[in-house]
């Protein structure tokens, strides 16, 4: 688990109160942890996160051997502040793929910079719309939103100076398809990728000790960083999530199969407990406002009181379509990035000049995400930069920053910047369908397919029958008091929405999705394939409107992350 960090500076007005640094034309008001925090030689340093093959120090030397160009010489899952009283400058800087977030508002009196979301200086501000727009359409904050004016999401690979006008960011790595793919071998290039992933795992657990913990599916790569983590010596223990009983093709039967296999402890631990107000609750209170919603908010409140202090995680940017896809639209589809028309009814639950602000404000920010990735003709391109720019940084680094980071420190080998460099050089064919990677990892440990690929989670929550069954419970608790949200959608709006579902069995079944369901999912698994498209042909993936269900959950966790605030 990492600190987080806030810095508010003002104008130098005369004498420095206590606590409070002068750097330039600033006084600057610092909160961080004193474990994440440096002073030497003058400078300030803070770090939330890690960096590789290097210690804080080390970064300082860099910065000053380099300058403003010193992020490109390291790599890590961080994000940094700098204080330089000699230069008179502050500085924040992003890591590669924006693993760990800073926020910063630049206002009349003061600027400040967090690592948190919410903090005091931004909440007061109003909703922007197009923040609140993809947060009930999509789930997530794409293109750097946030919820309030005035407030922006730092860009990732950024070095970001405070200046009295506005913040000035300059990028130091750029995540795109280059002019010239590399068209080596396969055999060639396959072999490259095994020696990537290996030394990605050797340098984030170089210097760890006691047991890594990894969160382990049915799937190609967490499988493969368990073969990875058994080669380099690591005592592996792995967990998957689980609800009620579990099918013998599930994630959590295929992953204790796998642990077995390496010789590592592995345990399954429940995604869901029962208590919907409480996994509302918790989502609110970790999530911040800036996540999709956690369903397994509760196995990790459970791994998060276990005091783990390693965690490895499966994220990464080596697949893309197997299919051709026709435009952008396909590929926004493939992430949930939801145009606005999805809410259908949903919208009436908007003032009309609310609806009108939200829409045209989101259709505006979807056609800047459009307009980006139609710089490159090629549809594969197009997929993969609105997967690695959006939907990686803005959807699953951010969810994976409150909920895993809030238990452990969390280790992304196949998110490294020698991989990202090697990955995005691929020809698309290559990348299709995880085709490289599945094809280095069986070079790498012939029996790494022993065990079978999963065909269903097994950890599914039906939330339409679980919002049912607590129907009163949230009424009472959730929507009695006011939230800012209030201002935006009426809570009797929500109310109307949530009385208006139904559960064709009447619940039965809710928490424990049992056979019917892994078979739906086993049933849809094979009809995303390769092999079930080619077969009944290509899967159309349009907009379709947005399950009531899920929009309950979001509106109902952000009005409890507004009534918490105010």
């Amino acid at each position: 688990m990492h600190h987080d960090f806030s810095a508010v500076l003002k104008a130098r007005t005369g004498d420095l109160s206590n606590g409070t640094l002068a750097v330039g034309p600033w006084q600057v008001e610092l909160d961080a942890a004193p474990d994440a925090t440096l002073r030497q030689d003058g400078m300030i340093a803070v770090l939330k996160g890690q960096v590789y093959d290097i210690d804080l120090a080390g970064v300082l030397r860099l910065y000053r051997q380099h300058g403003p160009a010193f992020p490109r010489y390291f790599d890590g899952s961080f994000s940094l502040l700098l204080l330089d009283p000699a230069l008179g400058t502050v500085v924040a800087v992003t890591d590669r793929l924006g693993t760990c977030k800073v926020y910063a508002a630049h206002g009349r009196e003061h600027v400040t910079v967090s690592t948190l979301p919410d903090h005091p200086d931004f909440i007061w501000r109003p909703y922007r719309a197009a923040g609140l727009a993809s947060a009930l359409t999509s789930g997530m904050l794409v293109n750097n939103l946030t919820l309030y004016e005035g407030v922006q999401s730092l860009e990732r690979a950024s070095l970001h100076t405070v200046q009295s006008g506005g913040i000035q960011s300059r990028a130091y790595w750029h995540l795109r398809p280059p002019e010239g793919l590399d068209r080596r071998p396969e055999a060639e290039l396959r072999q490259d990728y095994a020696d990537l992933l290996r030394c990605s795992v050797r340098r984030r657990t170089r210097g760890l000790t006691g047991p890594v913990h990894l969160s382990l599916s049915g799937g190609h790569d967490s499988r493969g960083l368990l073969s990875l983590l058994t080669s380099a010596g690591c005592e592996v223990r792995t967990f998957s999530y689980a609800q009620g009983t579990q099918l013998s093709h599930s994630d959590s039967s295929m992953a204790g199969a796998l642990a077995a296999q390496y010789g590592s402890r592995h345990e399954s631990v429940q995604a869901y407990g029962g208590d919907l107000l409480a996994t509302i609750r918790r989502n609110a209170r970790w999530g911040r406002g800036v996540t999709n919603l956690c369903d397994e908010v509760d196995a990790w409140d459970t791994l998060a009181a276990r005091s783990i202090t390693d965690v490895f995680v499966g994220d990464e940017m080596h697949e893309i379509s197997p299919f051709r896809l026709s435009d952008v639209s396909d590929s926004l589809a493939r992430r949930h990035i939801e145009p606005f028309g999805t809410l259908g009814s949903l919208a009436t639950c908007l003032s009309p000049a609310d609806r009108q602000a939200l829409g045209t404000a989101w259709s505006a920010e979807l056609g800047q995400i459009r307009a980006q990735a139609n710089r490159y003709a090629d549809p594969y391109q197009q997929d993969f930069l609105v997967m690695a720019q959006q939907y990686l940084s803005h959807s699953l680094l951010p969810w994976r920053e409150r909920f895993a980071g809030r238990a452990a420190a969390v280790h992304m080998p196949y998110l490294d910047g020698a991989l990202a460099e090697f990955i995005y050089r691929l020809p698309p064919e290559l990348l299709a369908g995880k085709r490289l990677l599945i094809g280095a990892l069986r070079e790498m440990d012939p029996g790494i397919y022993r065990v079978p690929l999963a065909r269903s989670s097994g950890y599914e929550t039906d939330w339409c029958a679980e919002l049912v069954r607590h129907r009163e419970a949230v009424k009472e608790e959730l929507l009695s008091g006011s939230s800012r949200l209030d201002r935006v959608i009426e809570p009797q709006a929500i109310r109307a929405v949530l009385d208006r579902l139904t559960v064709p069995n009447g619940g039965r079944g809710a928490r424990n999705p049992g056979f019917r369901s892994g078979v739906r999912q086993t049933l849809g698994t094979i009809r995303h394939s390769q092999t079930g498209q080619r077969l009944l042909g290509k899967l159309r993936r349009g907009p379709s409107l947005l399950n009531p269900a899920i929009w309950l959950m979001r509106v109902l966790t952000l009005r409890t992350v507004e009534a918490e605030r105010h």
